[in-house]
């Protein structure tokens, strides 16, 4: 029989979760306004219209 109730937290943080986003968004990152872009690379960006190789 164990002395830990199974109901009671056992004092450990919760795994974290695996994957998640990218270590660097850099390339998503608008020079001329800094909005950041759904898809990389980007041909124009979404809010100013700057072509990146403006850069």
């Amino acid at each position: 029989m164990s002395d830990t109730d199974p109901r009671q937290p056992s004092g450990r943080a919760p795994a974290e979760p695996e994957g998640g986003d990218a270590a660097c968004w850099l390339d998503r990152v608008c020079a001329a306004c800094g909005a950041i872009q759904d898809t990389a690379p980007f041909d124009r960006c979404q809010r100013c219209g700057a072509d990146p190789e403006d850069r």
